[in-house]
């Protein structure tokens, strides 16, 4: 039987949001948490409006509180964020106000990323990929198969023309016309998923998996090798750092740095122990955030970490640092906007 795939963690009560099509593989023992938190995700659809908007329009604060938001980027100075029931929605004020994309489909989106100020994917459940020629304003869809229940994680496009998409059951997809067309290939002999990809450098690229994978390619994608990780846990994100060096972090507040583009790595000191999802960079500062509303920043380029309390203890799956002050945090009650301490005042 193919086992349960998870895609938003918060291992605080172990309650998993997933796939509503797999719940029925999840073992007898953990399905009343997770039956729960499906629940809330179901009259939260309810509560926002499952019905794709027709234009883009504004989303009101009381709104966004109530939204299961999953993974943001940045488009220029745009931030754009990506969420349940194909919710998107985009900010030209770091958060003051967000408009609603318009989306052709009511389904969980996972992952967003942009090449340029215009030009961006979004990838989600049922294996969906989108596209936008306007900063998220309007998204067109380029993949929708549901059949296959392998839900899209990850996404990385080179430039307007070649991108990669990654998901659950080691599912790996490449294409080199803008995602007209896309074609399927294996990567790995075993079926993790792959949840997060990142390039660092002009030819090299991470994926974050599960138990233990961590996956580097020299090549922008067309070969890839296993990392030498010191933990087989899980992994939800990696990052890239100044100088080849990369940031992997995952389960249990595991945080990793390699100094040698992903050939050694060492443990980072860090403040807590609860599962990280996501994180941004802007020069030194870090952000990290994951369950039970963990929040970690470093500003010391990634070599030590400490706690901040965003008073809230719902989980983060994402960042944006938006000055040298301030970042977003994503997650299951929308948007919260948090202060980032200085070199020091981390508390």
């Amino acid at each position: 039987m193919r086992r349960a795939f998870f895609s938003f963690v918060d291992l605080r009560s172990l309650e998993i949001r997933m796939s509503r099509s797999l719940l029925n593989a999840v073992p007898g023992h953990w399905r009343g948490g997770c039956a729960a938190v499906v629940m809330a995700a179901v009259l939260a659809a309810f509560a926002v409006g499952a019905v794709p908007a027709t234009a883009p329009e504004a989303v009101p604060q009381r709104t966004i509180q109530r939204l299961l938001l999953t993974n943001a980027t940045q488009a220029g100075k745009r931030i754009v964020a990506v969420g349940d029931q194909g919710y998107v929605i985009y900010s030209d004020d770091s958060g003051e106000h967000w408009l609603r994309g318009v989306t052709p489909r009511a389904v969980l989106l996972t992952a967003v990323r942009f090449v340029d100020d215009m030009h961006g994917w979004a990838v989600g459940h049922d294996g969906v990929i989108l596209a936008t020629i306007d900063g998220g304003a309007h998204w067109s869809e380029q993949r929708f198969q549901p059949d296959d229940e392998k839900p899209l994680l990850g996404i990385w496009f080179k430039d307007l023309n070649s991108g990669i998409a990654i998901g659950a059951y080691g599912l790996y997809l490449e294409t080199a016309d803008g995602g007209k067309t896309w074609a399927e290939r294996a990567i790995i002999d075993e079926d993790k998923h792959l949840n997060a990809i990142t390039a660092f450098g002009e030819q090299e690229l991470a994926i974050a998996a599960e138990a233990g994978g961590l996956l580097i390619s020299t090549d922008s994608g067309q070969t890839w090798r296993a990392a030498a990780v010191p933990y087989a846990g899980s992994y939800f994100g990696v990052l890239a750092l100044p100088d080849h060096a990369l940031l992997a972090f995952g389960l249990r507040g595991k945080i990793f740095r390699s100094e040698d583009a992903g050939e050694t790595w060492q443990a980072v000191p860090g403040a807590g122990e609860l599962t990280l999802l996501g994180g941004a960079i802007v020069g030194q500062r870090i952000v990290l955030a994951g369950s039970a509303g963990s929040v970690e920043v470093s500003t010391d380029g990634g070599r030590s970490f400490a706690v901040v309390n965003a008073g809230i203890a719902s989980a983060f799956s994402s960042a944006v640092i938006t000055d040298a002050q301030h970042a977003l945090l994503f997650g299951e009650r929308g948007v919260a906007k948090i202060e980032v301490p200085a070199a020091g005042d981390a508390r």
